[in-house]
């Protein structure tokens, strides 16, 4: 699991760099009044970073045997962890928005949301996924364990996403 968390941090964290480094552009316009950059920002920063988390995660499913090499020449955990990789990083896929989804509540004077939305990916959805899904798919083993994170990935920005965009179209009004 060390291994599988440490290339998930080589995707995020330049999409957490995407997203701090668009906070003070989206919170100067902000009080600006200047909508339509923060509008621009915003857009750019989701495209940046959900194109950057999604090839990034992409290759990591595709071709997981580089990237494993870099921490393990231990043939057995290199083999393991090849096969959880794919499934661990596949939720990573939508992460770079959720990413920016957060920062932008903070930007924006909305930190309530964003701690929100990272306690229920942690504390809500992954820590009983952690045990349901096993019971669910005892056939699946450790696997089922791995597939915890990307479930409450994706499970968590989806319902970001629908917050997000009636937040946006609330807090940001179109500029006529």
């Amino acid at each position: 699991m060390t291994i599988l968390f440490s290339l998930l941090d080589f995707i995020y964290l330049p999409i957490s760099g995407i997203s701090k480094g668009a906070q003070p552009i989206l919170s100067y316009n902000y009080g600006a009044g200047r909508y339509d950059r923060v509008r621009r920002t915003l857009r750019l920063s989701l495209i940046v970073g959900t194109g950057f988390s999604l090839i990034g995660s992409l290759f990591m499913m595709t071709v997981p045997r580089p990237y494993i090499a870099l921490f393990t020449s231990d043939l057995a955990l290199l083999d393991t962890a090849a096969k959880m990789l794919p499934v661990y990083i596949a939720g990573n896929c939508v992460l770079g928005a959720n990413t920016i989804f957060q920062q932008s509540y903070n930007a924006l004077d909305e930190g309530i949301k964003s701690f929100f939305f990272a306690f229920f990916r942690k504390m809500i959805l992954l820590i009983p996924l952690l045990y349901i899904l096993p019971a669910a798919l005892p056939k699946w083993g450790v696997m089922s364990v791995v597939l915890a994170e990307p479930v409450s990935d994706f499970l968590t920005t989806c319902a970001n996403s629908v917050v997000f965009m009636r937040f946006v179209k609330k807090k940001v009004p179109k500029q006529v």
